[in-house]
Order: structure tokens, then sequence, then C-alpha cells
């Protein structure tokens, strides 16, 4: 065991170095003062605002689908793919997907823009962008907690004459909920670190589309210290998050 920990340092050196030398660069003297900016709270607000709304919308329209996967009686691998696909694709590209279809020239977009609708380089923007993204790996937390769920329990939930929507929401969703909690925090912390798509399709634009994220790059640009400090912040909350997923990883009783 010894030897195979030494042979784990290197790893363990590479992984948390950056973190820890982020720890000395981090002016703690003016960290209160840079975080409690008026475009930093704006940009906060904002990622956790649209993060918010893309986990509900990931929610409602993904654990049906995920359902459906869990419930068929052969495997779709197509289907299994695509939800896979988001995760693989450079994000730029996801928003260059989106572009295509919601802007102007684009299919929707065009239908859209006869209503006098506009998608591109709006808040609504950040938060497709966002659920293009992150979607994928709701769908995979919420299809496994589904799949781990004993088919005995479906069985009897007809036999009482529940229909499938009837077994989705009474029988499913509660014995599932820990797994499906775990899904939302997840697909929560994956939007609000989300940069590629969002700023190709919703721009960076502050208070409408500039996440922390967008923020973050721009702040890279122009003041090195208040990177330091909003990466210090962004890092305890997506720490903070990470803990409680596992927190309840640990509890899961399924």
């Amino acid at each position: 065991m010894k030897k195979v920990f030494i042979l784990s340092v290197p790893f363990l050196i590479f992984l948390l170095l950056p973190f820890l030398n982020l720890l000395f660069v981090v002016p703690y003297s003016k960290l209160i003062n840079m975080i409690i900016k008026k475009e930093t709270i704006t940009a906060f607000g904002l990622s956790f605002f649209t993060a918010s709304i893309c986990c509900i919308l990931a929610f409602l329209i993904g654990t049906p689908f995920a359902y459906l996967l869990a419930s068929t009686k052969r495997r779709i691998a197509f289907l299994e793919l695509i939800i896979d696909l988001p995760n693989v694709l450079p994000p730029i590209l996801m928003g260059v997907l989106l572009l295509l279809l919601y802007g102007k020239i684009g299919f929707v977009g065009r239908i859209l823009d006869k209503a006098s609708l506009e998608i591109p380089f709006t808040t609504f923007a950040v938060i497709l962008a966002q659920l293009f993204v992150s979607i994928g790996y709701y769908l995979k937390v919420a299809y496994s907690s589904f799949l781990a769920i004993d088919k005995q329990l479906k069985e009897e939930g007809f036999i009482l004459g529940l229909d499938e929507l009837g077994i989705l929401w009474r029988v499913y969703l509660p014995v599932a909920r820990k797994g499906l909690v775990i899904g939302i925090l997840g697909t929560f912390s994956r939007a609000l670190g989300e940069f590629g798509a969002t700023v190709v399709f919703a721009g960076n634009v502050f208070g409408k589309t500039q996440t922390i994220s967008l923020y973050l790059y721009k702040l890279y640009v122009q003041n090195q210290e208040e990177t330091y400090s909003v990466s210090f912040v962004m890092i305890i909350i997506s720490y903070l998050i990470l803990y409680l997923t596992k927190k309840l990883l640990n509890n899961v009783d399924y």
C-alpha cells in the first residue's frame, strides 16, 4: 500500500496544487470589498437565478424521459448516446448549434422573429444554454435512479389502478427522490459554471447575460486580484454543492 501511495502522490500534487496556490494569492484584506461589488453580486445573482430555472426545466422535461428510458424493456442505444453527446462536445459548439436554431437565420428563430420574439443574447438564452449543456447529467442520474427501483413496486401500482403517469408521480418520484435531488444539485453546479455555450448564444451583457463564469473571464483581462477573489468564492460554493451531493449520495436508500 505504501508503494501505491507513493505512486499516487503525483496525481495528488497535480490536482491540489492549483487550489493550494490560489490560497496564497487571494487578497484577503480586500476580499469582502471585492465580492460585495455591484457587478459581482449581479453576476452571482443572475447565475443562481438562471441555474435554478435550468434545474426546474431539467426536472420537468427530463424526468418523464428518464422514466420512459427506464421503463422500456429494450435499451435504446441511440437515445442513450444522444444524452451523453453534450458531455463530449465542446461547449462552444453547443452554443453554435443553439444559435443556428434560434437565431434569426434559424428555423425556430425565423418563426419567433415573425412574432417579434428573440431568444439569442437574452437572459432566456442563458437558461437554454445551461439546460442544453447540463440536462444530460440530470438524465443519467434520474435514469439510473429509476432503473434501480424494484419493478415489483410498479406492478403493485398497476394493481391499485394507477396509470403510467400515476406510477411516475406516486411511486417512482418518492422512491427515487434522493437520487433525483443529487441529479438536480449536479445539474445546478454544471449550469453555474457553464461558459462556452453561453458566451456564443447569449453574449456577455452586464445584468442580462453576464453569469459568474463570463464575469470571471472579463475580470481576468482587467483585474487579477478581483479574479482571484471571485474564483475563491466560486470554489467554496462549488465545494459546498459537491459536499451536499456526496452527503446525500451516501444516504441513498435504494
